[in-house]
């Protein structure tokens, strides 16, 4: 198994156990456990069509958009897990919620890093940021090229004309 496919699996494998753990309580709604279930299902893609653009494309894109719905889930959601679990009826359910909160925060903070790791899976797949005429900030997110030495000449097939030697030139009084 290549660095590649081996990354791509660790990144499948955290994201489903955060998840899991996220969704241990049920304040969050199925919303975020859909978004997540389709995180989930481009990384299975992805790693089961393993010359494929596609699938780490895919796995990318839904999962930085998943990104700011996390964040809005977090802000209109924990407030009222917040009044069930810690001030509510379930307070059996305390140290529980935590623990499902504190595993979906770990889970967004490190979706960027994943998405970073799968923007690299995308380029060694083959992926260019040029379909898509995103700008290449710094280098960052250019693949390098083939290097063409400007100093040597290149060799060709084409014959160059020379110059002609009837014209003469005026002559100066």
């Amino acid at each position: 198994m290549n660095a590649p496919q081996a990354a791509l699996r660790v990144v499948f494998v955290v994201h489903f156990l955060l998840t899991s753990w996220a969704t241990l309580v049920g304040f969050w709604p199925p919303v975020y456990t859909y978004m997540n279930g389709i995180i989930l299902l481009f990384g299975a893609f992805a790693i089961v069509q393993a010359d494929s653009t596609e699938g780490p494309l895919m796995f990318l894109i839904v999962n930085l958009a998943s990104i700011i719905t996390d964040i809005i889930m977090l802000a209109i959601y924990e407030p009222i897990g917040y009044d069930t679990f810690e001030r509510g009826q379930s307070v059996s359910l305390r140290n529980t919620y935590r623990f499902s909160l504190g595993m979906c925060i770990v889970n967004l903070i490190i979706k960027p890093f994943t998405s970073f790791v799968m923007f690299r899976i995308y380029q060694d797949r083959g992926g260019t940021t040029g379909d898509f005429n995103v700008p290449t900030f710094g280098g960052f997110g250019a693949r390098p090229g083939t290097y063409e030495n400007i100093d040597q000449p290149v060799p060709s097939n084409v014959e160059t004309a020379s110059p002609h030697h009837s014209i003469e030139k005026p002559s100066v009084p």
